[in-house]
């Protein structure tokens, strides 16, 4: 049978990867998923955009709900969070725990309500805004605040509501 030929020592090719070979493709990848982390996480100004926007909708569905129900629905919140209510039959407000839209929700961290108005005038956070069965409201103000970012949500008579960046405080 054929012989092998004898290789020396040095000439020995090792099989597999070294040990700084894989810390550097680990630190690379670590690098790599750090950069895509950052991208993800949304800026103050993204933060209050996308939750102004998703409360002006909400206020929309509160109208409506008030219309198709025959019920006024309100909206309050703590600065924190917010949620809505129903006026019952014997007129107290009741929240609304478990709606499937219109249910109580936190707002992300560092986001707040900082000043609401009703019918021009400058209301405390707590109060309540309130969506009539007749579609008639009382125009509102709130603004949402997050680091630097403002954001101003506006409803007008008929409960149509605007959302946008709160320039009045720059």
């Amino acid at each position: 049978m054929g012989a092998r030929p004898a290789r020396s020592a040095g000439a020995r090719r090792q099989a597999g990867f070294t040990l700084i070979e894989i810390l550097v493709a680990l630190g690379v990848i670590g690098i790599i998923l750090g950069m895509a982390l950052l991208r993800f996480d949304l800026s103050d100004g993204q933060t209050v955009e996308r939750e102004g926007k998703r409360l002006a909708l909400l206020f929309e569905s509160a109208r409506d709900e008030a219309i198709t129900g025959g019920r006024a629905i309100a909206w309050s919140s703590d600065g924190d969070g917010y949620q809505f209510w129903t006026l019952d039959d014997r007129n107290t407000w009741q929240a609304l725990p478990s709606h499937e839209v219109l249910k109580p929700r936190e707002l992300p961290e560092g986001l707040r309500v900082v000043a609401m108005s009703v019918n021009l005038k400058e209301s405390r956070v707590g109060e309540r805004i309130v969506f009539e069965p007749s579609g008639v409201n009382q125009p509102f103000t709130v603004v949402l605040l997050k680091g630097a970012q403002r954001w101003r949500l506006e409803g007008d008579i008929m409960g149509r509501v605007t959302a946008q960046p709160d320039e009045s405080a720059s």
